[in-house]
């Protein structure tokens, strides 16, 4: 007699608040995701069972963990992560597709199903399905809207597409809010993280052979960023104001846009003396010192007023439109221009380190501590899958 199917997954979870090593524990006895899913809220749409092979982390995770209060969670316990590549291991689709061959005409049916079991997949599982189910990409196997995912192209490694969507989401909407085009100047600072080595690439292939991209990051990561195609480089570790160096090199030379994946304050206050009248700050926020409810409430303030302080510089100003990208849910659209990019080798994904998924809390604290080249993976079942368990 064949042995039941294992009830149970391996997962890094948390039922209270705090950071990483506070929060977050490991268990192998995590309950299975409910399959086919018992939520009214997915009674229209397509839903996938995945087995994940690699996550990625994200600054977004701690923010989450730490700061997002307890009550707007839907479930006591959850488990971060919003970027995975899988392997799909069920499908489930709304009664009426499965009837419509009968009931209706092939112009009135639901289109067919969009994956099929033994898929490759890369996801996005949005915050909004993890505050309500509890779920995210940290577990052996998981469950979501299909609308979340995308093929993974053939050929591409499953390890590096992890890391796709959340940094290129964001950064592909910064250089959109930004209004970067065809032959324009365009100045990328914080460049060797996440969602800056992601924003380089995408302003590369925007501003075309005739524009240029000027990135700033610290002086170990030069040759790196160069290679995700700027121009130049500059290491702001050589200057006590990197904000002084560049009214310096490029006040008769303005940049028509300037896309911030770190978030500088000092930067933004400063980009009138290099950034061309009309041009956009188009930033990831304001940084915070830390991932604490003080610092990250105060940078909260901080955008609030960038946003909607009076331009005019004689009004205490910057004389810069200032824009934030912060990405909840980028749709299917996005998701697809952007593997399709990938997959064409015109966007990679720069990998700091991988980690077992064992050592999660390790690979957590070089999150943490801002120094990340590139994005930070887990190995959660590998390439070839695991059991889940």
């Amino acid at each position: 007699m064949a042995a039941p199917p294992p009830a149970t997954t391996k997962a890094w979870s948390y039922t209270k608040g705090g950071f990483p090593r506070q929060a977050l524990k490991l268990t192998t006895t995590h309950p299975l995701p409910v399959f086919p899913p018992n939520d009214t809220a997915a009674a229209n749409e397509e839903w996938l069972l995945v087995r994940v092979s690699y996550a990625a982390l994200n600054p977004g995770d701690i923010l989450v963990m730490n700061v997002l209060p307890a009550a707007l969670r839907k479930t006591k316990t959850m488990v971060p992560g919003y970027d995975i590549v899988g392997t799909v291991l069920d499908v489930w689709t709304p009664p009426s597709s499965t009837q419509a061959a009968t009931t209706t005409t092939s112009s009135t049916a639901n289109p067919p199903p969009r994956f099929s079991v033994g898929d490759s997949i890369i996801a996005f599982i949005v915050l909004s399905h993890m505050l309500r189910t509890g779920a995210g990409g940290l577990q052996g196997v998981v469950a979501f809207p299909a609308r979340f995912a995308v093929p993974l192209p053939r050929g591409k490694s499953p390890r590096e597409a992890a890391g796709l969507f959340l940094a290129a989401c964001t950064a592909a909407q910064q250089v959109v809010e930004a209004g970067v085009g065809t032959g324009d100047r365009v100045l990328v600072f914080g460049a060797s993280g996440g969602v800056g080595s992601m924003a380089v690439q995408i302003a590369r292939e925007t501003v075309g052979a005739g524009g240029t991209v000027l990135a700033v990051c610290s002086g170990r990561n030069v040759e790196m960023v160069k290679g995700l195609g700027a121009d130049e480089v500059i290491d702001y570790t050589q200057f006590a104001k990197v904000e002084d160096e560049l009214a310096r090199r490029f006040g008769d030379q303005p940049f028509d846009a300037i896309v911030d994946g770190f978030g500088s304050q000092a930067v933004y206050k400063s980009c009138a003396r290099y950034l061309k009248p009309g041009g956009i700050y188009s930033a990831a926020g304001v940084h915070a010192s830390s991932m604490s409810v003080g610092p990250v409430l105060k940078s909260g303030l901080v955008m609030f007023a960038n946003a909607i302080w009076p331009r005019s510089v004689w009004l205490g100003g910057t004389g810069r439109t200032w824009k934030a990208v912060s990405m909840m849910d980028p749709g299917r659209e996005l998701m697809e221009r952007l593997v399709g990019m990938f997959g064409e080798g015109k966007l990679r994904v720069a990998v700091d380190s991988e980690w077992p998924f064992e050592q999660v809390l390790e690979a957590y604290d070089v999150l943490v501590s801002g120094r990340a080249r590139g994005k930070v993976i887990i190995k959660v079942n590998g390439e070839g899958g695991g059991d889940g368990e």
